[in-house]
């Protein structure tokens, strides 16, 4: 299954990551407000960070994720530490490859910049799955009640995804 993920640079990108994010908007199952929800869908724009798109090999987009540099809780100081915001893959594109190859993007995008990165930290829901599928890379980091917190070094994650073959990326 050919995956294509590219940062987006453009505004015509950064409309197609929201479009794509708003239309599917139930899927992301965020246990917040609109409003807040909006927030961690729209900063990475707002804020001028990353986000990316991901595009099948018809140029569809079948996925997003966007980050910021540093946390709440560090006041956005902490900027060696980056917060995923937010990521979704199309519900037929789940339990593929296209997963593996959003974090080896990830990844390969965290080593290459400017910024000294060291580590990630995200929150996902309850879902049994996505629990089972974070705990093989990230350390758990927190239990909401609606959420879950993660945490991986970039070191870490290297070392994840060094023992998988690397996908093609773009």
């Amino acid at each position: 299954m050919l995956a294509t993920f590219s940062v987006c640079t453009t505004e015509v990108c950064q409309q197609k990551y929201m479009d794509f994010l708003l239309e599917n908007y139930e899927d992301l199952r965020l246990p917040y407000p609109f409003l807040v929800a909006f927030g961690f869908i729209a900063s990475p724009i707002l804020m001028g960070q990353e986000c990316f798109l991901c595009l099948d090999s018809g140029g569809e987009v079948i996925g997003a994720f966007g980050f910021i540099h540093g946390t709440g809780e560090g006041n956005y100081e902490d900027r060696h530490v980056v917060q995923l915001q937010v990521a979704l893959i199309s519900e037929s594109y789940r339990r593929t490859r296209v997963f593996l190859q959003g974090l080896q993007t990830l990844a390969k995008h965290l080593n290459e910049l400017n910024e000294a990165v060291s580590g990630l930290v995200f929150w996902t829901g309850m879902d049994d799955y996505a629990i089972r599928l974070f705990n093989k890379f990230a350390e758990r980091i927190g239990d909401g009640e609606l959420a879950v917190g993660y945490r991986v070094t970039l070191h870490q994650l290297n070392k994840y995804l060094a023992q998988f073959k690397r996908e093609a990326l773009s």
